[in-house]
């Protein structure tokens, strides 16, 4: 009768072991991310994690409110355009138009973002994510639905403990 070499198979198995040790051990080093995303989950990090998620849904629930809140009056957007200043604004027009018309004008929110880089330093942060959103307006009495996707950058500034929107709404 032929039996197995136990010595080999001791061998093997002690191999197998240490491998999956060292493999766990290796794992264990390893950075967690945030959710399904490249984002270290520092705790700077998931902050301004959970602050994007906060815009998001309050953006979904049409929270005019809400979004109000998560602005800086430091707020200053330039457009898109760094040659020209006539189409810069800051907290004043968030807060007399952009949140009248939201709460105003659009009926529904479909939003999905997927944030790709947080960068925090000191007090001054930025996410940039890709979104992809549709929304149901109402403008001089007829409905309608805009969908976009496009890449964005929100940018934040601590203010008494909170992370507030500075830029990119």
């Amino acid at each position: 009768m032929n039996r197995p070499n136990t010595g080999s198979r001791t061998t093997l198995l002690t191999r197998a072991l240490a491998l999956a040790l060292l493999t766990g051990a290796l794992g264990a080093c390893a950075t967690a991310t945030i959710g399904t995303t490249d984002i270290p989950d520092t705790e700077e990090n998931r902050a301004i994690y959970d602050r994007v998620m906060e815009y998001r849904r309050a953006m979904e629930a049409r929270d005019s409110d809400a979004v109000e809140a998560m602005v800086s009056r430091r707020y200053l957007e330039n457009g898109a355009t760094t040659d020209r200043s006539d189409d810069d604004y800051g907290y004043d027009t968030v807060r007399d138009v952009l949140i009248p018309e939201l709460r105003d004008n659009v009926l529904e929110v479909q939003l999905r973002i997927l944030p790709h880089r947080i960068q925090v330093d000191g007090d001054e942060a930025y996410a940039d994510y890709e979104y992809y959103y549709a929304f149901k307006y109402v403008e001089g009495g007829v409905e309608g639905w805009k969908p976009k996707n496009d890449f964005n950058r929100l940018e934040f500034h601590k203010e008494d403990g909170v992370w507030k929107i500075t830029g990119g709404l």
